[in-house]
């Protein structure tokens, strides 16, 4: 008879369902751990290369400025780098704030100019004091000062005794338009100072005890020395150290010529512009101190378009200044001298003609105080060639001094609040 088995008392338990539970969890520690060691990896490796130095000055400036921007939400603003575009500004270009700078340098106040829009076109009407300025200066000097400003001339239009200039800006859908012309009765009531410059020519010759006394007049007068002679030379180099301004007495043309002879070293009508060249470049080289020359006659010289052209030319490009002793009344070369972009003068009369009697001082005072109420700003042309001439321009500069007038240097007559062409 079979006998019942034994129940085992060993008989296996079975673990509570939580430490099951706990040994799976650490079954998965190693690979969660081995999950955040490589996400911070590539954070890591995603992380953008800081430079070496921390930022200085206005980059720190920045820096800051744009962590405080998008701490706060407001939109953060980029600095313009070589492979970045500028947005273009909400304000539109304006050309109004240089041309009225330009107006008050021409000494044009605002209520003589008159300023008109109609659409995109800004319009300024501007009167200018003829006793001062020319059209073709004013122009130069208003070209300069918007060009330098940015803008752009697109249009200039001469009608009669009037110019017209455009500009545009590059950033702007506008033209501004500068309409200028000659009116002097606008500037009446204003009191300008009469000033008299004196120019001395046909000095070279002359020497001894003559050309001393004539070194003691006034600085300001200025001394015009013939090219070639003896004393030219030392007559230019005792001015430069005396502080005296001299120029250049260029023999020119005559009409009338040969039979009226100008002199050795002449420029004539019929020579070409290389012999116009090579013979004023030698002037201006033996006489190198002077600062500009004038025409010593050339009544025919300065009538001639062409000549006058050739003759600017070299002046431009030696930086001399022109004056026209205007030996004709239909002389060209003053406004030559203007198109060329030079300083240019013009004589207004002459103190020793026909004689230099008392009678002939009491016309030309008369004379010049007449011209003075519509031209301030007067030149007069003497000469030296006598003891009579000089003791009458010492006499002369005795009452005309006492008549109001100041006496300026050749470089200054007219031009003591007027611009430089730019």
């Amino acid at each position: 008879m079979n006998k019942p088995k034994k129940t085992s008392t060993k008989a296996t338990k079975r673990k509570p369902a939580k430490n099951r539970k706990k040994k799976k969890d650490q079954g998965l520690l190693p690979y969660i751990l081995m999950g955040i060691v490589a996400v911070v990896a590539i954070l890591l490796i995603l992380q953008p290369v800081k430079s070496e130095s921390e930022p200085k000055g206005k980059d720190a400036e920045q820096a800051a400025h744009q962590a405080a921007s998008e701490a706060t939400g407001s939109p953060r603003r980029e600095a313009p780098g070589k492979d970045q575009t500028q947005q273009p500004s909400s304000v539109e270009a304006d050309l109004e704030p240089a041309i009225i700078a330009t107006l008050k340098e021409l000494g044009v106040t605002e209520d003589l100019y008159k300023k008109q829009k109609r659409g995109d076109t800004i319009t300024y009407q501007v009167p200018l004091d003829k006793n001062v300025y020319d059209l073709y200066y004013a122009n130069m000097i208003i070209k300069g000062r918007m060009e330098k400003a940015g803008a752009k001339m697109v249009k200039a239009v001469e009608r009669g005794k009037r110019q017209s200039l455009s500009f545009s800006l590059p950033e702007s859908k506008k033209t501004w338009k500068l309409e200028i012309y000659l009116d002097s009765k606008a500037y009446r009531g204003q009191a300008q100072t009469k000033t008299l410059a004196i120019v001395v020519d046909d000095f070279g010759e002359i020497g001894g005890k003559l050309l001393d006394d004539f070194f003691g007049l006034p600085q300001a007068v200025t001394f015009a020395i013939m090219p070639g002679y003896a004393n030219s030379v030392s007559t230019m180099e005792r001015a430069h150290a005396q502080g005296r301004e001299s120029i250049v007495h260029v023999p020119m043309e005559p009409i009338g010529y040969p039979q009226v002879n100008p002199g050795k070293g002449a420029i004539l009508v019929q020579m070409s512009e290389q012999e116009i060249r090579r013979t004023l470049t030698k002037h201006l080289d033996q006489l190198h101190l002077c600062i500009g020359i004038n025409n010593h006659m050339g009544s025919f010289a300065t009538t001639d378009k062409d000549v006058m052209r050739h003759v600017m030319a070299v002046l431009k490009e030696r930086n001399k200044l022109f004056l026209d002793s205007r030996t004709s009344n239909v002389s060209v070369a003053y406004s030559e001298a203007q198109k060329a972009h030079i300083p240019a003068f013009r004589n207004h009369i002459f103190l020793d003609a026909p004689n230099t009697s008392d009678a002939t001082m009491d016309a030309k005072i008369k004379q010049l105080q007449s011209m003075s109420q519509s031209n301030p700003n007067l030149i007069a042309i003497t000469h030296c060639h006598s003891r009579d001439k000089l003791a009458y321009l010492q006499k002369f500069i005795q009452r005309i001094t006492k008549a109001g007038f100041t006496l300026v240097p050749l470089s200054k007559s007219g031009r003591y609040y007027v611009p430089k062409i730019i």
